[in-house]
């Protein structure tokens, strides 16, 4: 049995931006028998994004214990250190105390939360404040953040790409929101509720904020957003039977708290004894929580695993058959890439709802795992918005594009231990939310996984 425990003080450069697929370095991915392994994931980086921001924007030093050590974090902790926040980190715990903002300029990297949640917060400084990020952030839509802004009276400046705004964004603020009623249309990301949310409480009438689009993706999301906020004391309130939300004006004061253990990066070492027909056991697993990841054990339940709690420490046995799964998954669209990589295994068909949002990650991951799926011999196409994945044997291992998102990397990781000679391009991707997976992953399943 492997024990595994991600340490928090890595010595990597977490900002470091991913290496270009052109010359990065590949990966032979273990590949394994029954896995037997107890792992320990570091925290949140969803709920440790949050917590920096609205420690920023609070008005006392915050310790957040356990936080996220990786380059979206170190992103986040950056951007607020530009605007005027103080952000420092011992052995275990990040420190925030708030300060006046101001302007400068924001490095987002790939970073979905930093380039969506720092221009309301940059709205508030009386100085510009401009945001970019790698090239493939310049990307992903951000429409709705800059329209919200827009309409709430702000000048936002921002590059065009096919008549849709994205990166870099030039925020010119007057340093005070009126805020009030604002709609705008989420269907591409709720990470645009989410921003508009964390920056209410500043806004000296508050929000009343509506989506006015078809779909609102990520529901849980969200909800992760009004748990912190009510957290930190601030009276916020989602408008039964509406996509309606209202936050009241209040500094944020967050008590010192200790971050969850991220559990959307603990759904591939999950995966891992479902395709292995193995054991994994995920100590720190919360009774409650808004993390779309919980969903994974009711997932792999569906798929044919056993899942179960002793204490505090999330066990998960997986099948010797893995059944197809069939499911509306828009709310929990981040675990489509770890729930294909396992259905590529499974016998029968599965079709992933509903998905339509992954087209604007860090990637178009449905292309993405369709064309990834095809080098390994399984048949897979987009219908719609929705995924569908032929689950059969696949033939052989295969170089795998990760496609500078970390998510497909850890794919091709799942993929690996079933298909020896995969190889992952790009492995490092996986940086972006867990610093030390290849170690990690190799430690637990296998001694000759190497770089």
């Amino acid at each position: 049995m492997a024990r595994v425990r991600v340490g928090q003080g890595s010595r990597r450069n977490c900002l470091r931006a991913p290496a270009h697929r052109g010359w990065s370095v590949t990966w032979l991915a273990p590949t394994s028998g029954p896995v037997d392994a107890t792992i320990s994931i570091p925290g949140s980086k969803s709920l440790t994004n949050r917590y920096l921001v609205l420690a920023a924007l609070g008005g006392s030093r915050v310790r957040i214990h356990n936080p996220l050590i990786a380059r979206d974090t170190e992103l986040m902790a950056q951007a607020l250190r530009t605007l005027g926040a103080s952000v420092t980190r011992d052995a275990a715990s990040w420190i925030v105390e708030p300060g006046p903002i101001r302007g400068g300029r924001v490095e987002c990297g790939l970073a979905g939360t930093v380039m969506r949640f720092i221009p309301p917060i940059a709205a508030l400084a009386s100085e510009p404040v401009v945001l970019d990020g790698d090239p493939a952030a310049r990307l992903r839509p951000m429409n709705a953040i800059v329209e919200g802004l827009r309409g709430l009276g702000v000048r936002v400046d921002a590059a065009d790409r096919d008549g849709s705004p994205v990166l870099p964004v030039t925020i010119n603020g007057q340093g005070l929101l009126a805020g009030g009623r604002l709609d705008i249309d989420a269907s591409a990301s709720s990470q645009f509720v989410s921003a508009l949310l964390l920056a209410g409480p500043l806004m000296t009438e508050g929000l009343d904020l509506r989506h006015v689009g078809a779909r609102l993706p990520s529901q849980p999301h969200i909800d992760m957003t009004i748990d912190v906020l009510r957290t930190a004391g601030i009276d916020v309130e989602q408008v039964a039977g509406q996509h309606r939300w209202l936050v009241r004006p209040g500094v944020p004061q967050l008590p010192e708290l200790t971050v969850e253990p991220d559990l959307s990066n603990a759904g591939a070492f999950l995966a891992a004894a479902m395709v292995t027909g193995g054991t994994v056991r995920i100590p720190g697993w919360p009774q409650r929580t808004t993390q779309p990841g919980d969903s994974y054990r009711h997932i792999f339940v569906a798929m044919g695993g056993r899942a179960w709690l002793e204490g505090d420490t999330l066990h998960l046995h997986g099948p010797q058959a893995i059944l197809p799964y069939d499911a509306d998954m828009c709310d929990v669209g981040e675990l489509v890439p770890t729930v294909a990589a396992v259905a590529a295994f499974a016998e029968g068909t599965s079709r992933l709802r509903n998905i339509g949002q992954l087209r604007g990650h860090e990637t178009d991951r449905l292309s993405a795992i369709v064309n990834e799926l095809a080098k390994v011999g399984i048949s897979a196409r987009v219908e719609g918005d929705d995924l569908v994945v032929d689950g059969a044997r696949p033939c052989a291992g295969a170089t795998i594009d990760s496609y500078d998102d970390h998510r497909m990397a850890t794919f091709g990781a799942i993929l690996g231990l079933r298909l020896p000679g995969t190889h992952v391009i790009n492995i490092e991707t996986t940086a972006k939310t867990l610093p030390e997976f290849v170690p990690l992953w190799t430690r637990a399943f296998s001694s000759e996984g190497h770089l």
